[in-house]
C-alpha cells in the first residue's frame, strides 16, 4: 500500500471545517491507517477523525476496521444490503466464508442492537451482509450518508461483527 498525504484539506466557503478524506485510492499516515480499510471514499470532520482515532487507540483489531460511507442500497429497508469490496474480503473474511454463514452483529449506536445477519461470499468476490441487515439499520439508526465502522472479529467458534457510526 504507497503512503500518500496525511490528508486532504476539503474546507470550503460553506464552511471553516478542516476534513480529511480517505479511500481505498487516497492513503495515510496517520497511527489509525493501518489499522483501517477505507471500502469507499469518506469525507472525514474532525468528530469523525476523533471518533475514529479514540477507537483505534482503544482497541487495534486482528482483523482492520471497515469504515466506509453508507449509501442509498445499505439503507434500503426492505431490500437492504451491506457490501464489502473485493480487496477486503479477500484479505481478511475469504476464510470465514466458506459458505454462507450467519454472524452475531452487535451496535451500541444510540440503542443497543444485537441480532444475527447472513453473510456470505458472492461470484464477483465481495462479501455481502443480507438477512437481517436492515434490522440492523433501523436500530443503529444509519441515514444516507453516514460513516460506519466494521470491527470483525474472531470469536471462540465463528466471525462476529459490530459496527458503530463515527460521530457526525
Amino acid at each position: 500500500m504507497a503512503a500518500g498525504p496525511s490528508y486532504v484539506n476539503l474546507s470550503d466557503s460553506k464552511s471553516d471545517e478542516e476534513t480529511w478524506l480517505r479511500g481505498p485510492t487516497i492513503y495515510g499516515m496517520e497511527f489509525f491507517d493501518k489499522h483501517c480499510h477505507f471500502g469507499n471514499e469518506v469525507e472525514l470532520t474532525k468528530a469523525n477523525l476523533d471518533h475514529l482515532k479514540s477507537q483505534v487507540n482503544d482497541y487495534k483489531p486482528q482483523i482492520p476496521y471497515y469504515v466506509c460511507k453508507m449509501g442509498k442500497t445499505t439503507n434500503n429497508l426492505t431490500r437492504g444490503k451491506m457490501t464489502f469490496n473485493k480487496e477486503y474480503t479477500e484479505e481478511h473474511l475469504k476464510n470465514y466464508l466458506t459458505v454462507p454463514t450467519t454472524i452475531p452483529i452487535t451496535s451500541n449506536t444510540n440503542a443497543w442492537v444485537g441480532t444475527r445477519v447472513r453473510i456470505n461470499k458472492v461470484a464477483t468476490g465481495h462479501a455481502v451482509i443480507t438477512t437481517n441487515w436492515p434490522d440492523v439499520v433501523m436500530g443503529a439508526e444509519i441515514k444516507d450518508g453516514d460513516i460506519c465502522m466494521f470491527c470483525f472479529y474472531d470469536g471462540t467458534r465463528e466471525l462476529g461483527c459490530f459496527v458503530t457510526r463515527l460521530s457526525n
